[in-house]
């Protein structure tokens, strides 16, 4: 349970950000809370979808990275404001980075069929012209059928038309994100760490912003927003007042101390990790949290 260090600042930092500052009064318990009540714990069950790439796209939330056009990138608006998600009653529904949009979409292992007409024009009013430049190519290419190939791994995906042209994509939010459980192994400050947290900790997010879990020792409850590429997150609350063993208590402390309350964090996932980082006062002192996804 040693801090790995890069730097005095980031040494600083952390010892900073996880502080202890002792528990109040509580009953003894076991080194390990029971699961917060109120929500269920477990992720949904997965429903049937087809094989291959295209069962990859279902039932996720995808960003748009760029999109190319007679052999012209055309890089995304930021922070995710372009995206869609496949949906098992085939329909896939999104943005375009100006106007949200939704149409029938019939997936195959490898190929996509749209159907219907966009049942919204990209809106002027409000969205900048480098944005409405975008949406207007995203809605030419996004149409009519179109074959699914992996660009690098099962995160990235290309979504090609019989021209060649085609919508790169990259997973925003694996299917069942939220409802699941996400363990917390450890807090980032710079390029270092804390002691290893509680196994027993962990985070469930509901997509009303509710969030639930277990502090290592204690249950808590929280909140947590996703919007684009950012989360931002409220400090915990504890639900109970039990007593664990020095170490869970101590890694229960670091969990409930925030720089800022609320805080926003960038994060990235993958099918099951994601990563949350604050980089607004840059490399040195960005922090954050790791988290790893549970079996169901």
């Amino acid at each position: 349970m040693r801090i790995h260090r890069a730097g005095a600042a980031a040494g600083a930092l952390l010892a900073a950000l996880l502080t202890v500052t002792g528990c109040g009064p509580s009953q003894t318990g076991s080194d390990g809370g029971k699961a917060a009540e109120g929500k269920s714990a477990s992720a949904s069950s997965t429903k049937k979808g087809p094989g291959g790439k295209g069962g990859v796209l279902m039932g996720a939330r995808w960003m748009v990275q760029w999109v190319t056009v007679d052999g012209r990138e055309i890089s995304a608006p930021p922070h995710a404001a372009s995206w869609m998600a496949f949906d098992y009653d085939n329909t896939v529904k999104g943005n375009d980075g100006c106007a949200p949009f939704r149409r029938s979409a019939s997936l195959s292992d490898s190929a996509l069929t749209l159907g219907g007409e966009w049942t919204q024009a990209t809106e002027d009013g409000g969205c900048p012209a480098k944005n409405r430049a975008f949406a207007e190519r995203l809605r030419k290419v996004f149409n009519g059928p179109l074959t699914i190939a992996y660009r690098v791994d099962n995160l990235t995906l290309d979504l090609k038309n019989q021209q060649g042209d085609y919508v790169a994509l990259k997973l925003q939010q694996p299917e069942g994100f939220y409802g699941r459980r996400w363990q917390v192994p450890r807090l980032s400050a710079g390029d270092s760490y804390s002691p290893d947290l509680p196994k027993s900790a962990y985070f469930i997010f509901y997509e009303d912003g509710t969030v639930i879990g277990n502090l290592g020792c204690n249950d808590f409850t929280s909140k947590a927003v996703f919007e684009g590429d950012t989360l931002t997150m409220w400090e915990p609350t504890r639900l109970s007042q039990r007593t664990c063993s020095p170490d869970i208590m101590k890694g229960e402390e670091y969990l409930l101390s925030m720089k800022r309350n609320p805080q926003t964090f960038t994060y990235s996932v993958t099918h099951d990790t994601m990563s949350a980082s604050d980089d607004s006062e840059g490399a040195p002192l960005r922090n954050g949290y790791e988290f790893t996804a549970l079996p169901d």
